[in-house]
């Protein structure tokens, strides 16, 4: 019986460091982690990309894929809206979208669909790219399981905000993915000296 008991008392006390450590020190760590905004990634034509061929010019970043439903859709629209409000200054800034899925957002995909959005560009990546650039963001993502039916209408569920890097990449500010153009154009503008 007192073997028992102390079983009981062990495993309740396992669990409880257990759960300790799960809430004290997230999974992934990406909140540990400090946010570089580093990269390398593949641009429009296929070529290899890193934060820094952005050097002296402000980077304006969000991650997302081409079959979300709407979130990305809405944050690049404000993100177009924003570039289109800057109006000389426009050369001063980079806006990227970074694809985080390599399966279906091909080079050919990724294009198409960024042309629906003046002044944007689409990065995409190997997964380990993507995972190395989304983990210099702090930013996580998950592929969700699909349906039996349709392999291929998968979501991918991911952090959302808008991040403002300087010209020389350093973190400035991330703004919620329900910024506004107007108040995403003030803040970037704000930066530019």
């Amino acid at each position: 019986m007192a073997s028992r008991m102390l079983k009981s008392f062990l495993l309740l006390i396992g669990s409880a460091v257990f759960l300790s450590l799960l809430f004290l020190h997230p999974v992934n760590g990406a909140e540990e982690m400090p946010l570089t905004g580093k990269f390398i990634l593949l641009d429009d034509k296929g070529r290899v990309v890193s934060d820094e061929s952005y050097s002296g010019r402000l980077r304006v970043v969000t991650f997302g894929y081409t079959f979300c439903p709407d979130i990305c859709p809405t944050t690049l629209s404000t993100m177009t809206a924003a570039w289109e409000k800057l109006g000389k200054d426009q050369s001063r800034v980079v806006f990227l979208f970074i694809s985080i899925d390599p399966e279906r957002d091909t080079q050919a995909m990724l294009n198409d669909y960024i042309s629906a959005f003046p002044g944007l560009q689409g990065l995409r990546g190997t997964p380990a790219m993507l995972a190395a650039a989304a983990r210099n963001f702090r930013v996580v993502y998950e592929r969700q399981q699909a349906p039996k039916e349709d392999p291929q209408a998968y979501a991918v569920d991911h952090s959302t905000g808008i991040f403002i890097m300087n010209e020389q990449g350093r973190f400035l500010a991330k703004l919620p993915h329900i910024a506004t153009p107007d108040d995403l154009a003030a803040r970037i503008k704000s930066y530019l000296k």
